[in-house]
């Protein structure tokens, strides 16, 4: 027998790929392994992927669940967080469907309950679905979830950038990734807070408008130049600029990230919530040898980061004040807040 191990989630979408975890009340035997499959090839042609942990964990009973694991607080619970929805199959009570239901309820993770004609729903499982829908045919239910998977909350980001596509998948936050390719020039006459909060927002009005035709999301754009000596440097322009940047800060407490954030909850193009400013974290550079700058500027690609380094990769920057991810390049705990009112509302 081999190992169960945990399903592998991907937390950057692609436009139109969902993810749903699946849960039934489970039989072994051939009827129920039919009964999954003939489900799955439903969702799969309404955009879902479905994570079933009969098939996907406990491999149709070839795999054994870890000594010391459990299949609902080790593998189930951990997948339904990475998941755009719950399906719960509740043709069959179950004690299990009621918990996980709960649990992704609990997450803010919207719930659609299926049943077999006729079924028996309970009040409660009734009130925390956002949809309960009969049928007599699997396949009656593709065209149910090609309505539905139009109407999923979804968390856009406005932005190339690998860095802050690393922060959201570190947060766990599905996301889709739509460049906004927005005028990133900024007004000089302002101050620094305003000039990057002005571009980040810039960048999220951008893709609002290339998603018009999408409901509720929410779109994330972000900003950063590193401020030192009340000058602002943005991303350098060859290796010698990097090594000139760093080799004048070194020494010096009064490096600051100003990183401007733009998050828009919005359905249609009307925007429900916004959220805009620039966040400011204070960092610190040891003073270092030549050999060690010149390594770190030879291994860390320090064209792509404003002022040739990231305190994600340079183990002589420090944060002195401040949120971290402030100095990443994205104040992700406003995202992570945001999140919360893109399923409540």
């Amino acid at each position: 027998m081999e190992e169960a191990k945990k399903v592998k989630i991907p937390v950057q979408r692609e436009k139109d790929e969902y993810y749903a975890f699946m849960s039934l009340k489970f039989h072994d035997g051939e009827e129920d392994k039919k009964k999954v499959e003939e489900i799955t090839k439903a969702l799969n042609e309404a955009g879902i992927k479905n994570i079933v942990m009969a098939r996907d964990v406990e491999k149709w009973g070839q795999a054994d669940i870890p000594v010391g694991k459990k299949l609902m607080t080790d593998f189930a619970f951990p997948a339904m967080e990475k998941c755009d929805m719950l399906i719960c199959e509740f043709s069959e009570k179950g004690v299990g469907l009621g918990i996980g239901a709960a649990y992704t309820f609990a997450k803010n993770i919207p719930v659609y309950l299926i049943a077999k004609t006729g079924s028996d729903i309970s009040t409660t499982m009734e009130n925390i679905a956002k949809e309960v829908i009969f049928y007599d045919d699997p396949q009656e239910l593709t065209e149910k979830f090609k309505n539905i998977v139009k109407r999923i909350p979804r968390v856009i980001l406005a932005s190339k950038s690998l860095t802050r596509k690393q922060q959201m998948i570190d947060a766990d936050i599905p996301f889709e990734v739509i460049v906004s390719d927005a005028d990133e020039s900024s007004d000089e006459t302002k101050p620094f807070r305003v000039q990057l909060a002005q571009i980040a927002m810039r960048k999220a009005n951008v893709v609002l408008n290339k998603t018009s035709d999408r409901g509720k999301r929410l779109i994330v754009a972000a900003d950063q130049n590193i401020i030192f000596d009340r000058k602002m440097y943005g991303k350098p322009k060859n290796m010698e600029e990097a090594r000139e940047i760093i080799k004048s800060m070194q020494g010096r407490d009064d490096i600051y990230a100003y990183t401007g954030n733009a998050v828009l909850l919005a359905d249609g193009m009307k925007i429900l919530e916004s959220i805009n400013y620039t966040d400011i974290a204070r960092m610190s550079i040891d003073e270092i040898s030549n050999e060690t700058l010149e390594n770190y500027l030879k291994n860390s690609l320090p064209l792509t980061y404003c002022g040739g380094f990231s305190i994600t990769n340079a183990p002589f920057v420090h944060l002195k004040e401040g949120k971290y991810s402030t100095a990443y390049g994205l104040t992700i705990e406003i995202v992570q807040e945001m999140q919360k009112a893109l399923y409540s509302i």
